[in-house]
C-alpha cells in the first residue's frame, strides 16, 4: 500500500500522522478546468475519470473525491431532475408522488438499472486503479443519506412543512425508512468497485434548516443505524452536512459516524473540545473564500484549522463543501500548502 493512502487511512482513524492530508470537494471545479461540460462530466465515465484524475496530480491532492451532482440516486428513483448543460443537476423543487405514495414506490427501484449509476460506478473503478497505481486514496460519494434524500423526494419546501405536522409523522418514517434501504444498498454499490471510503450528504439536517429538535426526532436514528450497518459491512465512510451543526455536534458523537465532513459555519474549535477522538473531521474552510479570498486569506483559514489539530489527530483538511467553479487555482494551491508547512 503507497504512503499516502497509508497516511489519509490512518488520519480516518483518528491516529496523529506526520503530516495531515488534504482532499478537495473539488469535482465542478475538476469539470471546468479539464474544459468540459456538466452534461459531458455526468454522462461519460471517461470525463470523469480525466477530469478528477488530472486535479488530483495537478494540485498534488492526496485524495480522489468522485462526486457529480446532488441528484444521482434521487434520479434513479424516480425524481424529476433538471440536467443543464453547464451546471451540476438538481432534483426540482416540487416532486411529482406524493409524500404517502413514496415508500411504496421506492420498494420496487433497482439502482443498477440506472445508466446514470452504471456510468459512475464505472468511473469510479477506474479511478480505484488509478489510485493503486499512484497512491490516492479513492473516496467515493454515494450521493444522498436518509434525509436529504426524503427530502429530494417528496419536494423540500413541502418536506419541510410536513415534519411540523404531527398527522404526517408515520409517513415521514415510512419514507425514510425506504430511503434508508436505498443510501445503504449505494453504499455497498460504491464500496465494491475497491474504494477506499464511501461517503454520503445530510445537508438538509443540520441546523441551518431543521431544528436541533426536529434532527433529533427524525435524522438521529438513522444516521446512528446506518453508522452500525456499515461499520458492519466493513465500509469505512462519512457523512457531510452543510451549514451550522454547533448545536448538536454532540448527538453527531453519539451516532457512531467515524468521520464527518463539516461546514465552516461549524466551530473547528468546538469540533475539537467535543468530538476530538470521536470522531474525525474532514473540513472546514469556507468554500466562498476560494474564489473571493486571496491565497493568503485561505492559507490562513487553512493553517488555522490545522493548527487546532496538528499532531493531535482527527483531521482530514478539505474544504468545507464542494467548491465552485469559479475557484482560483492560487487559492486551491494556497490550501494544499497550509497542510504541508509545519
Amino acid at each position: 500500500m503507497g504512503e499516502r493512502i497509508e497516511l489519509v487511512k490512518r488520519a480516518f482513524a483518528g491516529e496523529a500522522v506526520e503530516r495531515i492530508p488534504v482532499m478537495a470537494h473539488n469535482f465542478m471545479m475538476a469539470v471546468k478546468e479539464a474544459g468540459l461540460t456538466h452534461r459531458e462530466f455526468r454522462e461519460n465515465p471517461d470525463a470523469m475519470f480525466r477530469a478528477m484524475t488530472e486535479a488530483t496530480i495537478k494540485y498534488d491532492l492526496d485524495c480522489v473525491l468522485l462526486d457529480v451532482d446532488t441528484a444521482l440516486l434521487a434520479s434513479a428513483c424516480g425524481a424529476d431532475v433538471t440536467y443543464p448543460d453547464d451546471m451540476a443537476a438538481v432534483a426540482k423543487s416540487e416532486q411529482p408522488v406524493p409524500l404517502d405514495e413514496l415508500p411504496d414506490k421506492l420498494e420496487s427501484v433497482d439502482l443498477l438499472a440506472s445508466p446514470r449509476i452504471q456510468r459512475y460506478l464505472e468511473a469510479a473503478r477506474r479511478l480505484v486503479e488509478w489510485g493503486e497505481a499512484n497512491d490516492r486514496f479513492i473516496r467515493i460519494n454515494a450521493d444522498q443519506g436518509p434525509f436529504s434524500l426524503a427530502c429530494i423526494l417528496a419536494g423540500m419546501d413541502e418536506f419541510l412543512m410536513d415534519l411540523l405536522d404531527e398527522d404526517y409523522e408515520e409517513d415521514i418514517n415510512r419514507l425514510l425508512d425506504a430511503t434508508y434501504k436505498v443510501s445503504l444498498r449505494m453504499h455497498e454499490l460504491c464500496f465494491a468497485t475497491g474504494a477506499h471510503m464511501t461517503s454520503y450528504g445530510n445537508s438538509s439536517e443540520g441546523c441551518s434548516v431543521i431544528s436541533p429538535a426536529m434532527f433529533r426526532q427524525f435524522a438521529k436514528e438513522r444516521e446512528t443505524r446506518l453508522a452500525a450497518d456499515l461499520k458492519a459491512r466493513g465500509i469505512p465512510f462519512l457523512c457531510h452536512i452543510c451549514g451550522d451543526v454547533n448545536p448538536i455536534l454532540a448527538d453527531l458523537v453519539e451516532t457512531g459516524c467515524p468521520a464527518y465532513e463539516l461546514d465552516w459555519k461549524t466551530d473547528a474549535a468546538r469540533v475539537f473540545e467535543i468530538a476530538h477522538g470521536k470522531f474525525t473531521l474532514s473540513g472546514n474552510v469556507d468554500p466562498a473564500l476560494f474564489v473571493i479570498g486571496s491565497p493568503d486569506n485561505v492559507y490562513a483559514a487553512a493553517k488555522k484549522v490545522c493548527d487546532l489539530f496538528r499532531g493531535k489527530g482527527g483531521l482530514v483538511l478539505c474544504s468545507g463543501c464542494a467548491l465552485g467553479p469559479q475557484t482560483r487555482e492560487e487559492n486551491l494551491r494556497a490550501f494544499v500548502r497550509a497542510a504541508r508547512d509545519a
